[in-house]
């Protein structure tokens, strides 16, 4: 009986053995290999990355959001593998990436069947196999990307798993970028399996940063150059309101067509570093519809007394920075309704508002002496669309308003303000309509 016992012991230590013999290997690979030059250099051009977009065509799992890339982490693993190319200067080029990935999980379909067949005693080899899309953008002086091509590669987890012998502890067969991972009985053989996933982002961003760096190789050399030389120019010290202050100019890219459309000068109180945070940001050149570069003005609300910020084209492209006082507000400048989309919206509007009014008393009649019937029939248009604008956001913001009154939810004190002060804008440009359409059609009649 005991000798009985005695063998059930020993036959049920020798099936936990067995069931907590579960073994794994795993090893990748790419087809993209870091160069590790950290020599290389583009002629002067220096970059910095600032934007990171991943495209992928599966969900990510909540466990893995924190091992995907971000624009931080590559600008410093750049800045460690290519210090001649990556610095964090406000004068680097801006480096923005999208990469579109998608895994390819079919290479496990088979291992994992054959592996059930066999009960998980014999290990198959499954692949992971993920393809990635990398676009880099970065401009030129004038806002134009200056990268059209883009870097595909390929990398792949292989690995085989066995749970009922150690033969899963064998090292997967096939090519291997970094040591592979093994795994026997819960003690790791090689590798460094319990920072699999740190190991993996690094070797990632290594491989993400070298499809970068050949975007960027693939560019004229004199090209980058030019377009760095240009931004360091960018940086202007200015004297506005009796302050000195500095600017830094830079093109501003649509989302829509890829494309810089307008160019915007950032002022802040001391000379700016990259992570310095601007006290304004003005719109001052504009592409015309031929395409070239139009200077327009930016008005600082926070002045004593009316200040327009511009730039000065030079070679075809905004260059330089200037502010000046302006005596008459030009009308055309306030007719369009200002932006209303931030915090300070209706600080924002009561201030344009204002100033409307007194370019309608100043300057409105100059404006109807000099314009030419065409440009007077052109700012009747503009002013109608401003005024159906206009009505339209006074509506919503005071159904808005009704809506929390009814419902008891938040204050519509706000939304009321902004109802009011749209109605207001109304009604200074009712009288300049009048009167802009009165003087087209005197043009017209030839009175």
């Amino acid at each position: 009986m005991n000798t009985y016992r005695a063998s059930l012991r020993w036959w049920g230590v020798i099936t936990v053995c067995l069931l907590m013999s579960g073994c794994v290997s795993q090893r990748v690979t790419s087809t993209l290999k870091p160069s590790g030059d950290p020599g290389l250099e583009l002629g002067q051009a220096r970059f910095c990355i600032v934007g990171y977009t991943d495209v992928h065509d599966k969900e990510i799992p909540p466990a893995m959001e924190k091992y995907r890339l971000t624009a931080g982490r590559l600008q410093e693993r750049a800045k460690a593998l290519y210090p001649g190319l990556f610095t964090d200067g406000l004068t680097a080029l801006p480096i923005t990436v999208r990469a579109g990935i998608r895994e390819d999980n079919s290479g496990m379909d088979l291992p994992v069947m054959l592996s059930a067949f066999t009960l998980g005693i014999v290990p198959f080899t499954g692949k992971i196999v993920t393809s990635h899309e990398v676009a880099t953008d970065v401009r030129n002086a004038i806002g134009d990307n200056l990268v059209d091509s883009k870097v595909h590669f390929d990398t792949e987890l292989a690995m085989w798993v066995t749970l009922f012998t150690p033969l899963g502890s064998l090292p997967v067969p096939g090519e291997a970028d970094l040591p592979r991972d093994t795994v026997l009985l819960g003690i790791p053989l090689s590798g460094d399996p319990y920072a699999v996933g740190d190991k993996y982002m690094t070797y990632n961003a290594d491989i993400m940063i070298e499809a970068i760096v050949r975007n960027l190789r693939s560019i004229d050399v004199a090209s980058l150059e030019a377009a760095f030389l240009a931004r360091q120019s960018r940086p202007q010290e200015l004297s506005i309101d009796g302050q000195r202050c500095w600017s830094f100019l830079a093109p501003v890219v649509s989302p829509e067509s890829g494309k810089a459309m307008s160019f915007a000068a950032a002022l802040f109180h001391e000379k700016p570093e990259r992570d310095s945070k601007p006290y304004a940001r003005l719109v001052v050149a504009r592409r015309s519809e031929s395409g070239t570069w139009v200077p327009v003005n930016g008005y600082l609300r926070n002045t004593g007394r009316l200040t327009a910020v511009s730039t000065l084209i030079e070679g075809g492209a905004p260059a330089r920075v200037i502010a000046r006082v302006i005596e008459e507000p030009p009308l055309k400048d306030f007719v369009d309704t200002p932006d209303l989309s931030g915090p300070d919206r209706m600080d924002n509007l009561r201030w344009s508002n204002g100033v409307l009014l007194e370019a309608k008393n100043r300057s409105l009649e100059k404006l109807l002496k000099l314009e030419g019937r065409d440009a007077l029939l052109d700012l009747a248009t503009r002013i109608e669309k401003a005024i159906l604008e206009l009505n339209e956001t006074s509506e919503r913001a005071k159904d808005r308003a009704q809506a929390m009154v009814e419902k008891g939810e938040g204050d519509p004190l706000p939304e009321r303000e902004l109802s009011i002060l749209c109605r207001q804008r109304i009604e200074v440009l009712k009288p300049v309509l009048a009167a802009v359409k009165q003087e087209a059609a005197a043009r017209a009649t030839g009175k």
